[in-house]
């Protein structure tokens, strides 16, 4: 009896906090269909280009400065629920040591891929700061792991609509691509210091650092460092090398294509991150009812995945159109290809759950080295000849390669595929089922 009511218990928290993730990156959409595309035109595409440059750059620090931490601490606090105190204590202290690092060599990268470029470097730098401004979402491990991801959803959303104001009020005065740079960083520092607030008073333990502990969460992260910038390096490293090759109007197509083939990511992300906890504990109790839900999980993604895709195909064009207007037309192509590479992306993270559950997270970095190769490769060959669209190519072959195919070079990893193609029966299964009640 009692098993009955904490299930239901945790059942309804896991609703509830999923429809705050929701409601979060509903209206980050919303932010970003509006205030983002009106932002795109103002700039047009060679300054929106410039500053989808800048952030590619800083986005292949990210990973290092994250540490692997995101990736681990949750299951950490599960195995361990009493170091909770010494586990988070020692992973934000990790986080900004790292982050500082990470931001002083954004800067020198620049400085080494575009000598001279000074209107660059101002707004790398702007942009880079919120790596270490960043730190505080090393805090929603914890909000997830207690799902409590409602106080974390109202500090995103005070800061997008400050970050949104701040771009609405730049376009009125005239501002220079400069001041946009710097919107990054706002929206990190108005979101951190609500977050670390909230977490302050929610917390019910002493934040500690702990040597030993944090030999154990680098020793756990490490192979998702290595995974993280791989990831980087197949997700951004098309936008460095169309600035690089192309100009940064290039950029700017490819970056309005990418926008809106990302924007439903939102749906899965929010299911995604409050699965992830039941999941793993169900890992603990119950194996059959883990490997059901986890198959169920990576079904609906890609059921969901399929019907975006196809409709981005039919009104893909009309999409761009409308949000960007026809300077930005070019990028229709790169979006009809791209959207399919966000389905692959998401059966990514979901993979993640499974890699922390069957103690596979050594392997993470090999899926993602293997992507960002193939990325890599294939930017250099197809750019020159088809510009946005050859990095297009690119992207989705990497992304498959990461979900699907990199798996299978290993003996461990390979029943993962096998996992994956079952999630379709079972999903099948489950709707016919539900059909029959």
């Amino acid at each position: 009896m009692f098993n009955k009511i904490w299930n239901k218990f945790r059942y309804n928290r896991f609703i509830g906090n999923t429809n705050w993730l929701l409601f979060q990156n509903i209206y980050s959409m919303m932010l970003s269909l509006v205030v983002g595309a009106l932002t795109a035109r103002y700039l047009e595409p060679a300054n929106y280009g410039l500053i989808g440059y800048g952030t590619s750059l800083v986005n292949l620090f990210t990973a290092i400065s994250q540490l692997g931490l995101d990736s681990i601490i949750m299951n950490e606090m599960v195995i361990y629920p009493e170091q909770k105190g010494k586990i988070m204590g020692t992973a934000l202290c990790m986080r900004v040591a790292a982050s500082c690092v990470s931001f002083g060599c954004v800067l020198v990268l620049v400085a080494m891929l575009e000598p001279g470029n000074y209107v660059l470097w101002v707004i790398t730098a702007l942009q880079a700061f919120a790596i270490v401004c960043r730190v505080y979402e090393l805090l929603n491990e914890w909000f997830l792991s207690e799902l409590k991801s409602k106080y974390y959803v109202i500090a995103n959303i005070c800061g997008q609509t400050v970050v949104s104001i701040w771009k609405v009020f730049l376009m009125i005065l005239g501002a220079s691509v400069l001041w946009f740079g710097a919107s990054t960083t706002i929206q990190a520092l108005v979101c951190g210091g609500i977050v670390a607030v909230i977490f302050g008073i929610s917390k019910n333990f002493k934040l500690e650092f702990s040597m030993d502990t944090a030999g154990r969460l680098f020793e756990k992260g490490k192979h998702y460092v290595l995974a993280g910038l791989a990831i980087a390096l197949y997700t951004q490293m098309d936008k460095v090398m169309l600035g690089k090759m192309m100009g940064e109007t290039e950029v700017g197509f490819y970056t309005a294509a990418m926008t809106i083939a990302m924007l439903w990511e939102f749906i899965p992300q929010a299911i995604i991150n409050s699965s992830r906890v039941l999941i793993l504990e169900k890992k603990n109790h119950d194996e059959q009812a883990y490997r059901k839900e986890l198959q169920l999980l990576f079904f609906g993604i890609s059921a969901m995945g399929i019907l975006v895709g196809a409709v981005v195909q039919i009104f893909g064009g009309l999409a761009v159109y409308i949000l960007y207007g026809a300077k930005y037309m070019s990028a229709v192509p790169a979006l009809k290809l791209l959207i399919w590479s966000t389905m692959f992306a998401m059966i990514g993270v979901a993979r993640n759950i499974w890699s922390v559950a069957e103690d596979k997270n050594r392997y993470s970095k090999n899926y993602t080295i293997c992507g960002g190769i193939f990325n890599l490769v294939f930017n250099a060959l197809t750019i020159p000849i088809w510009g946005i669209f050859g990095a297009a190519v690119s992207t989705l072959g990497a992304q498959v390669v990461v979900a699907l195919i990199s798996p299978l070079f290993w003996k461990d990893t390979r029943p993962f595929v096998t996992f994956y193609l079952e999630s379709w029966k079972t999903g099948c299964f489950f709707l016919r089922s539900m059909r029959e009640k």
